[in-house]
């Protein structure tokens, strides 16, 4: 007869419940922001990087029993230790505030106000936002075209002309791509959809591209190996081909966003239009540029003061 063994069962600590407890809310959370529709990047920002460096910042504390102080605390601890950037501090704010407002919306946890409405926002200066003259531009295009670099020619001219972001220029496939309206539609932030343009010089490099390939792969842009052309194998490209054109400047696809922009605003193109083109939501996301546009400005003041 076998005899039934002594089995020692450890008692779950508190603090082990609390930690379970908090990451199983967090796991309801980032369901509720796919429900609600947020990009991934955004979902894994907020749910894979800031909160859980919070919870385990906070140990063994129900959501219910954290203060204000826990989250000066946690700043501090950002600021100092880790020494984090504003802007990223910023974020880590804004992540754990939408965090415990969904959570007490939802009541995941008894909690009756948000202990983050205590917390003074970190405040950041917003970057002057860099981009390329238009000779930088044309110097960039005439390496590529000295090299044969047919591919090189299409992708900077199309993500310049389209001022799309890198995921929504990496997303298109050949069929995407309207080439007599000039038009293609992407999935933007918050998962919205919007229509970008791009211009002859990128319809016409694009197309001698195209025509150029004898591969079967349904993307716009594909790698030597013939499969879609990865973000960071575009980001790496752009950044070298940057330096062989002899560029001083960090050039990356966001890059021509910002110089797209800054050309039109140059140009007379109103802001409206402008932040349409970008996808903005808030028009106070456009104006940065026009905080950035000092040769504008100097322009307008000299003419004023030959008048004077």
């Amino acid at each position: 007869m076998l005899r039934k063994r002594n089995v020692i069962v450890k008692p779950v600590t508190k603090a082990k419940n609390a930690m379970e407890e908090n990451l199983k809310i967090l796991d309801r959370y980032r369901q509720h922001c796919k429900n609600k529709g947020l990009t991934q990047e955004s979902i894994k920002a907020a749910c894979s990087v800031d909160i859980p460096m919070f919870l385990r910042f906070i140990g063994d504390k129900r959501l219910q029993d954290i203060t204000h102080l826990d989250i000066e605390d946690f700043m501090a601890y950002c600021a100092d230790t880790r020494k984090n950037k504003p802007q990223s501090i910023a974020r880590k704010y804004t992540s754990i505030s939408s965090f415990f407002k969904a959570v007490i919306r939802q009541e995941l946890a008894p909690i009756v106000k948000n202990p983050v409405d205590k917390v003074d926002k970190p405040k950041h200066r917003k970057k002057v936002r860099p981009y390329l003259t238009i000779e930088e531009y044309k110097k960039l295009l005439e390496h590529v075209d000295f090299i044969g670099d047919l591919r090189g020619g299409a992708v900077i001219s199309f993500y310049f002309s389209s001022a799309c972001r890198l995921t929504e220029g990496w997303q298109q496939n050949k069929d995407s791509l309207n080439f007599q309206t000039r038009r293609f539609k992407v999935l933007g932030k918050g998962e919205k959809e919007r229509t970008c343009v791009f211009s002859e010089d990128a319809r016409d490099r694009i197309q001698k591209y195209i025509d150029s390939r004898t591969d079967t792969c349904e993307a716009l842009f594909i790698s030597r190996e013939g499969t879609r052309w990865s973000k960071r194998a575009i980001q790496k490209y752009v950044k070298d081909i940057g330096k062989k054109a002899g560029l001083s400047k960090n050039v990356h696809p966001h890059l021509f966003r910002h110089t797209r922009a800054m050309a039109l605003l140059k140009s007379g193109v109103q802001l409206q239009e402008i932040q349409r083109l970008l996808g903005h939501e808030s028009i106070a996301t456009t104006q940065i540029y026009a905080h950035t546009d000092m040769d504008s400005v100097q322009g307008t003041v000299d003419s004023v003061d030959a008048n004077i």
